[in-house]
């Protein structure tokens, strides 16, 4: 009868187990992330992050969660960073409600420009305009990626400091022609739409 009872319990720890598998959260010094970000994006980075605090004492932290779960992402910013030493900046992402922000210590939003980065606008945006792309090859990762990257060498640049774990303007170009490509192609249709509303009329 216990061996019965004991096997239970173990099959029902271990139901517990898999239920909770989707909403785990993986936590590194420098990202904190669910599935939504793929893990090879999350490894680099930990490098660039890793690196900057090194050689400035800067801590940028990537949060990308699935859903705030109804929490403010500025109340969820502002809590977070209760235990962290300045100087600190985070980039969140709350992903069901489309949220996306920059919170940093004071003094260190000079060091960088805020409003490019979140610019939805897709010929300055940094993270949002790749966020709503409905292309299959741009996603969560690259977009995260790309906007971090650009925070933690703006900051470097700002201080004199050479990342060796940079990105590179070849990932960059890359984007921006993904990017480019996309806006050309919405501008098209655009362009097309009225041109054949003109001649229908005509």
């Amino acid at each position: 009868m216990k061996t019965l009872l004991h096997v239970g319990t173990k099959k029902l720890w271990l139901l517990c187990l898999i239920s909770l598998l989707p909403v785990l959260v993986f936590a590194k010094d420098f990202v904190i992330y669910d599935d939504i970000l793929e893990e090879k994006t999350a490894q680099k980075i930990e490098e660039m992050g890793s690196e900057l605090f090194a050689k400035s004492g800067v801590k940028v932290i990537l949060i990308a969660k699935k859903s705030g779960e109804g929490e403010n992402i500025l109340t969820y910013e502002q809590n977070f960073v209760k235990d962290l030493t300045p100087p600190y900046a985070l980039l969140t992402l709350f992903q069901a409600e489309q949220k996306v922000d920059i919170y940093t210590s004071k003094g260190l939003e000079k060091e960088f420009d805020r409003e490019a980065l979140l610019s939805p606008l897709p010929w300055k945006g940094t993270i949002i305009p790749l966020l709503t792309s409905k292309k299959k090859e741009v996603g969560v990762s690259p977009a995260l990626l790309n906007g971090y990257a650009e925070l933690v060498e703006e900051i470097a640049a700002y201080r004199k400091i050479e990342l060796e774990s940079a990105i590179g303007s070849a990932n960059k170009t890359t984007i921006n022609i993904v990017r480019l490509l996309l806006y050309s192609f919405m501008a098209f249709v655009v362009v097309f739409i009225i041109y054949k509303r003109m001649k229908n009329r005509g």
